[in-house]
């Protein structure tokens, strides 16, 4: 009797393929990195680098062409987190052109693998129904950068803090001993922070001020949009206080989780709620 299995999807296909590979440069980073005898390392840092690349590329494939050129745009918390698994590794692989990054591979590639693992499980995100523009495909993809980008900044943040807490202690976690030092883990939380501020303030304005092009009605001033504007608030004071005042350590860490908190009460978790758990449109 012949067994007739589901369809899937060439981009399910890419996104199961850049899963494997990123759990098994984490596993290798695991053993490599963290285990107390340090054995041999498997693999060069050039192969290292190549097989980070090669599920970037698959990853892509994935996710870009649906949102990019498919007539029927979802969007939804499957795509939210797939972007951010994304964009969280392509921060590691642009972080080592600026700083030692050595460290934080396990846990970036550990939480990308989590992310696009969950992102697959997910209903696709229900279909866009007014007419798409290309202002409104750049709307959405500034959004979901944005929001990639300033999750990353609250993991690094989520870093700092445990690795400052378990600093002076005598016998800290393999994990705390070999992330880099906590003025490169600040400098690429602020990094983050800017660059995702910078993509909120253009999403922001563009759904403000084009909000007929991008939505197909008027501006609805719905708590997403004043959750997102008053995180954008917290991430800019954040800035000015950092360049104006010198911020940092614990008290920048506090602010970025406060304003990452904010922004996913917004937009992340009403999206889920509503997609992943109740079925409805968002």
């Amino acid at each position: 009797m012949m067994t007739i299995l589901p369809e899937v999807s060439p981009a399910t296909y890419f996104a199961l393929l850049a899963l494997t590979i990123y759990l098994l440069l984490g596993w290798h980073f695991c053993r490599s990195r963290l285990a107390s005898s340090r054995p041999k390392r498997l693999l060069s840092p050039a192969l290292e680098l190549t097989l980070l690349v090669s599920g970037l590329v698959l990853h892509a494939l994935a996710l870009f062409p649906p949102l990019l050129w498919s007539s029927n745009l979802h969007f939804g918390a499957a795509e939210a987190l797939s972007l951010s698994a994304f964009s969280t590794l392509c921060i590691y692989l642009c972080g080592q052109l600026f700083w030692k990054m050595d460290g934080l591979q396990p846990p970036m590639l550990g939480i990308a693998a989590i992310f696009l693992f969950i992102s697959q499980l997910l209903p696709i995100g229900h279909s866009i129904t007014y007419p798409l523009s290309l202002l409104s495909r750049g709307h959405f993809l500034l959004a979901m950068f944005a929001h990639g980008m300033l999750l990353n900044a609250a993991g690094v943040a989520i870093l700092m803090r445990f690795a400052d807490r378990t600093l002076h202690k005598a016998q800290a976690g393999s994990l705390i001993r070999t992330l880099p030092p906590l003025m490169t883990l600040e400098r690429l939380m602020f990094a983050c922070v800017g660059l995702g501020f910078i993509l909120l303030t253009l999403a922001l304005l563009s759904g403000i001020f084009f909000a007929e092009q991008v939505f197909g009605h008027g501006l609805v001033f719905s708590h997403k949009i004043i959750l997102s504007i008053a995180a954008w608030l917290v991430f800019g004071t954040l800035l000015l206080g950092r360049w104006k005042n010198g911020w940092r350590g614990r008290f920048a860490a506090n602010w970025t989780l406060f304003g990452f908190a904010l922004l996913f009460l917004g937009y992340i978790g009403s999206r889920f709620v509503l997609e992943a758990l109740l079925h409805r449109p968002f």
